[in-house]
């Protein structure tokens, strides 16, 4: 692991060692790597683990619903709809929806209710008040990580913990691209490097406008001056590993590697990949693999 304990100058010391040319150390600089190898490999593993995970991070996305309008855009990094629901008012919201809506098929004689268009989720019949809704989402992991090193400089508009649980991002990362688009970085880590702890929540809300990011549980750390910070997955061995692997071959290709050299990491990625996705698989042992029959959508369940 990298000296930082980054999760991003980890995996770029580990792919130029699994492809140690010197023509390449030339050719393709850190940035480069990140942004063209890196960014999309990080999502190729991502979307992966997710469909067998037992701890998808479940993010919340207020829909604030217009008389006769149909369309309403969604984040840029939902990944699966789970579900499209009310719930109380501040006063009473228990973490459990009062009301649930569930989609239909387009050839339903009263509508599909919802329906996924593309980033939009639209409503048919159209809403006939204004009512606040929520969706349900599990991230795809499509965003944009970057790394922070304040070098010891203070500026309350980069890398700034504002509050313990608000945490202001700078406009010009050390590495990696800040992402501009509403909401990109809800379901992210953000890592923390402090003195003597490191600390990573996961961001629950973020305003592109502010650069404004809010954890789901707030940092012990409370000083109110600049971190080394940095937004990226969570930093597991196995799944750096698996990242790195994936990056490797994709570079791989673009370098024209042997064949038998491109099926050795071929085969260390199969490995890694399977690590990280049984680590995550089984991490819910109470229960185990099972269908739950007291849901919804069970007609037969009684309270």
């Amino acid at each position: 692991m990298d000296s930082t304990e980054s999760f991003l100058k980890t995996v770029l010391e580990r792919v130029r060692g699994y492809l140690d040319d010197a023509d390449f150390e030339a050719k393709y600089n850190d940035q480069y790597l990140l942004q063209h190898i890196i960014m999309p490999s990080i999502v190729d593993v991502q979307a992966r683990l997710v469909l067998n995970a037992d701890n998808p991070v479940v993010n919340r996305f207020n829909v604030s619903l217009v008389a006769q309008q149909e369309c309403y855009t969604l984040p840029p990094c939902v990944g699966e709809v789970l579900r499209v629901c009310k719930f109380g008012d501040n006063n009473q919201d228990d973490g459990v929806p009062t009301e649930d809506y569930k989609p239909r098929g387009m050839f339903s004689v009263g509508g599909p209710i919802w329906s996924l268009e593309g980033n939009m989720l639209c409503f048919k019949p159209y809403p006939t008040n204004a009512e606040d809704v929520t969706v349900l989402y599990i991230s795809n992991g499509d965003m944009r990580p970057h790394y922070y090193d304040h070098s010891g400089a203070t500026n309350v508009n980069k890398g700034y913990l504002t509050t313990t649980s608000t945490f202001k991002l700078s406009d010009t990362p050390t590495l990696g691209l800040l992402d501009k688009r509403p909401h990109s970085y809800v379901g992210s880590v953000l890592r923390l490097y402090g003195s003597t702890t490191h600390e990573e929540r996961i961001i629950s809300a973020y305003d592109v406008a502010t650069r404004v990011a809010t954890v789901k549980r707030p940092f012990t750390l409370t000083a109110a001056f600049n971190y080394d910070y940095e937004v990226a997955p969570n930093n597991f061995q196995s799944l750096t590993e698996a990242v790195t692997l994936a990056s490797a071959i994709k570079l791989g290709a673009w370098r024209k590697i042997s064949q038998a050299h491109h099926t050795l990491l071929v085969e260390q990625y199969r490995m890694a990949l399977k690590t990280i996705t049984d680590n995550l698989a089984n991490m819910q042992a109470r229960t185990g693999k099972s269908w739950q029959k007291d849901t919804l959508d069970n007609p037969d369940w009684r309270p």
